[in-house]
């Protein structure tokens, strides 16, 4: 009786590993994006250095002691002062100015007020001509001087302005190059000035690559964490004879380093070339080669080899038994079997559009 209990026992167990079997693995969750034709070309890593397009040390204009000057640190909009110099001797020279201009206007009215009259007179027949030449050349005269007093005001208007050093653009206060108390004369150094926001990445590229790069161009720039796509805002064709190497500036505004930072530019080294890209995370790497996954209309999984090419952003060129518009596995795929079932999750991930390079 135990013998036949027993022998039933491993009847029915191997019949459920024989229908386990049958039924094969359960259905795996993944998450896909889809397959595009795109244009890239292979590109070359090029070491860059963060910068800013205004970096300036901002000098005095006119002589005084020195009684503020920005902080280190601070930020300044364009307009506001970053140092004020002693203004009593300027104030006191445009107090004169005014006072001069003031006394020379009233005469020249008084002068202008004569002419008219003996012109008048003249007119009349009362008066000789030559009177009245000898009024006109003392109008013309005092008009003149009105006109050099006018000057000499807004001279000294100017020569008040220059006490108070104004930022030239918004940025920064990197550094005090004078103290208060100090005594500053005209060309002398006062602040080191950054715009922090206007950032670009100066990049040396070899002459070779010259004629695969356009300003305009959008381009990947990375440090090895963080990768941005930016556009190339100035080429600077021409040459360094001892390099071989010509500048390449690409716009960082909007980006997460800041000035002085290293970064990698990724830059075309060939024309493009019309490919199938999938996004980076659809490539698995194993020992054995490189495949995607895909994914049926039937929702099953197929293993596909491909051999990898260019990349554009988070896009990589794949050559193999792919098309354009194949479902392919981002999320996943680490356990999966060919012809396994799949379950797609809501939340589909789709395709990067890349906007740059990035090296092969």
């Amino acid at each position: 009786m135990l013998k036949f209990v027993t022998s039933g026992i491993l009847a029915l167990s191997l019949s459920a590993s024989a229908l386990a079997i049958q039924q094969g693995p359960p259905p795996a969750n993944v998450r896909i994006a889809t397959a595009i034709e795109a244009d890239m070309a292979p590109t070359i890593q090029s070491p860059a250095t963060v910068l800013s397009r205004h970096d300036s040390e901002i000098a005095a204009e006119a002589s005084g002691r020195v009684v503020f000057v920005a902080e280190a640190g601070d930020f300044v909009e364009q307009g506001d002062p970053v140092a004020r110099l002693d203004d009593a001797q300027a104030r006191l020279q445009l107090g004169e100015s005014r006072a001069r201009l003031a006394r020379l206007t009233a005469n020249a009215d008084y002068q202008n007020s004569e002419f008219e009259r003996w012109s008048r007179l003249v007119s009349q027949g009362t008066a000789p001509e030559t009177r009245l030449r000898e009024v006109e050349l003392a109008r013309n005269l005092a008009v003149q001087e009105q006109a050099e007093a006018r000057s000499a005001v807004q001279r000294a208007q100017l020569e008040l302005g220059r006490t108070e050093i104004l930022a030239p653009f918004s940025g920064r206060i990197v550094e005090r190059l004078i103290e208060v108390g100090e005594y500053s004369t005209p060309g002398r150094n006062i602040v080191r000035l950054v715009d922090t926001e206007s950032l670009e990445a100066r990049s040396q590229a070899p002459i070779s690559i010259a004629p695969f790069i356009s300003v305009g161009d959008m381009v990947e720039v990375g440090d090895g964490e963080q990768r941005v796509t930016a556009p190339i805002r100035a080429v600077i064709l021409v040459g360094d004879r001892a390099t071989r190497t010509f500048e390449v500036r690409v716009d960082l505004e909007e980006s997460p380093w800041i000035a002085g930072s290293g970064v990698r530019v990724y830059l075309p080294r060939a024309a493009s070339e019309h490919v199938i890209a999938v996004p980076q995370d659809a490539i698995v790497l194993r020992s054995a080669g490189t495949h995607v996954w895909t994914i049926g209309d039937d929702d099953t999984a197929e293993q596909v080899r491909v051999v990898t090419g260019s990349r554009n952003g988070d896009l990589v060129a794949v050559e193999g038994e792919i098309q354009a518009g194949a479902r392919v596995v981002v999320r996943g795929a680490e356990n999966l079997q060919p012809g396994q079932q799949v379950n797609v999750l809501s939340d589909t991930a789709s395709t990067a559009t890349g906007g740059g390079n990035i090296a092969n």
